[in-house]
């Protein structure tokens, strides 16, 4: 399948859902999207150095969606959930190669986030921020 056609299939497969929609490409909120993750990035690295792990890995996570988010709004996308932002066809393929590791830091990033502190794994914080550093590096 054409990556042309694999977005499409995308769109239409969301849209209809409406969790995802057509927005103006826009290369500034893109830079500035990429600018947010570089800056969560840091943060995730700061909060690791200083062994707030649930906090790393809640930067790194957050840098994740936010170089994604950065592909769509250069490609005029805008999406609402974490799947189908994940799940968009030009994204680095870290997203895609790394997908199982990405759904255990969400489900970590959640419970730390909302439900228990503390059971971050310093191994799992490190492979988060690894992954967000690609994910910048690759948009």
């Amino acid at each position: 399948m054409s990556s042309n056609a694999s977005v499409l299939q995308w769109e239409q497969r969301w849209s209809e859902a409406r969790l995802v929609r057509r927005v103006r490409p826009d290369a500034a909120v893109a830079r500035s999207r990429l600018q947010l993750a570089e800056l969560n990035v840091q943060r995730a690295r700061r909060e690791q150095a200083g062994g707030d792990l649930d906090a790393s890995l809640i930067f790194a996570e957050q840098a994740l969606i936010n170089a994604a988010d950065a592909v769509l709004a250069r490609d005029g996308y805008s999406a609402s959930s974490h799947v189908v932002r994940f799940g968009y066809p030009q994204l680095p393929a870290v997203y895609a190669s790394e997908r199982a590791v990405i759904d255990e830091i969400r489900s970590s990033r959640n419970t730390a986030q909302y439900d228990a502190s503390g059971g971050v794994e310093a191994s799992l914080a490190a492979r988060a921020i690894q992954l967000a550093e690609r994910a910048v590096d690759e948009v």
